[in-house]
């Protein structure tokens, strides 16, 4: 488990150690606000798009190898962006990108793989680990930036990367010896030449209770409802922590650090929901009630910044509670409508890469939205409407009952 934690941190923290240093950023490298933007997108565009490369590569490499290259490509990515000029931090943050997004098909599996008996729980481990992750980084940032400058500032969060690899290098050999000691022979590679990740990995129960479309994994509508629901969760989280604090000191007025507050509301609610997901599924065994709660809290923040935007910190803290479980759940299905390891990462790769790709649309579509209107009530309706998408394509796409092996 520490060892699924600190991968977590290395996929988020990162990526979230660049936005409150951005100013010092581009006046260091005299580049526009559009060129740092850039640098923010990447990454997100990388989830999308270099999904099937990721996952050719976790073919290629085996499961934990993949892992392993994962950490070892976001300490590359982290000291290559601030070791140069604007060019180092693009190069920088492509590495990140592609060794994160390794990371987001790969760790899924893992989880399948070796928690077999309790995918929710670690899958919400996983996720909050994201958001404590990414709030810990945005916080302590500028705080080490105001000393040492941005580029040790951004630097200093390859050191998580650094400690994460021994952990990960025990964590194998500890699983090694108790397959010995189990007499269990070595894993054969799958039929697409994962090493170590055959199909015959322990699945869920609801798979072994089968429910799950004999078609391949590209051929069920499950798979593309999971993706598009996908899709509706992660333009919910991008279009909201791209403008909601620009949306509060607009709408009352705040100044920037307290509109910023609202950011970290939103994340650290994040935790809760995340775990809240696993207690609901334990407790009715049904994830589309899970996924209904999750809906309601996201439909919360735009319908109570319409409503009384005063009490947008109880609004953040709702729907951030929402974004924490919004993840797990689909995580979660993607699991359930899989039969083994090389199919859990198979339904990854489409539901994740789709996702995002439409996930990273989110900020240009909001703030479109505000540029065309000039206020807030048709941003605000655009991520109502993400969140219908969530809502029409999840009920469908996640399985009706899910019942985790004891």
């Amino acid at each position: 488990m520490t060892a699924v934690v600190l991968v977590a941190l290395n996929v988020r923290g990162p990526l979230a150690a660049l936005p409150p240093v951005a100013g010092e950023v581009g006046a260091d490298l005299a580049v526009t606000a559009g060129a740092i933007g850039l640098l923010t997108t990447l990454p997100v565009l990388c989830f999308g798009l270099a999904s099937p490369l990721a996952s050719a590569l976790i073919a290629r490499w085996g499961l934990r190898n993949a892992v392993l290259g994962c950490v070892l490509g976001v300490l590359a990515g982290t000291l290559l962006r601030s070791a140069g000029g604007y060019g180092a931090a693009v190069a920088g943050t492509l590495v990140l990108g592609l060794a994160i997004t390794v990371g987001n098909i790969a760790m899924p599996v893992l989880v399948a793989e070796d928690f077999p008996a309790a995918v929710g729980l670690l899958t919400a481990v996983y996720t909050a680990a994201f958001d404590i992750g990414s709030t810990a980084t945005t916080a302590l940032t500028p705080l080490v930036a105001a000393g040492a400058g941005w580029r040790p500032a951004l630097a200093a969060w390859g050191l998580v990367a650094v400690v994460t690899v021994p952990v990960l290098l025990l964590a194998r050999r500890g699983r090694a010896r108790a397959a010995a000691a189990r007499a269990v022979p070595p894993p054969e590679t799958g039929e697409d030449g994962v090493a170590g990740v055959a199909d015959a990995a322990p699945a869920p129960a609801l798979a072994r209770a089968g429910a799950v479309d004999p078609r391949p994994v590209h051929r069920r509508p499950a798979t593309w409802l999971l993706a598009l629901a996908f899709g509706g969760q992660s333009f919910s989280y991008y279009g909201t922590t791209a403008w909601l604090p620009e949306l509060l000191a607009d709408q009352l007025g705040v100044s920037a650090s307290a509109a910023g507050a609202s950011a970290a509301v939103f994340q650290v609610a994040a935790v809760a929901g995340a775990f809240g997901v696993p207690l609901v599924l334990r407790t009715t065994g049904r994830p589309r009630v899970a996924l209904w709660l999750v809906c309601a809290g996201w439909a919360v923040l735009p319908l109570g910044l319409l409503a009384a935007p005063e009490l947008w910190w109880v609004w953040s803290a709702v729907a951030g509670a929402a974004q924490g479980g919004g993840i797990t759940v689909v995580l979660v299905s993607a699991v359930a409508r899989s039969t083994g390891s090389a199919e859990v990462r198979r339904t990854g790769t489409l539901v994740q890469g789709a996702g995002y790709a439409l996930g990273a649309s989110g900020p240009f579509v909001v703030g479109a939205a505000h540029d065309a209107t000039g206020g807030w009530t048709a941003p605000l309706a655009v991520l109502l409407g993400a969140v219908g998408v969530l809502l029409l394509a999840g009920t469908p796409g996640v399985p009706r009952r899910y019942a985790p092996a004891r």
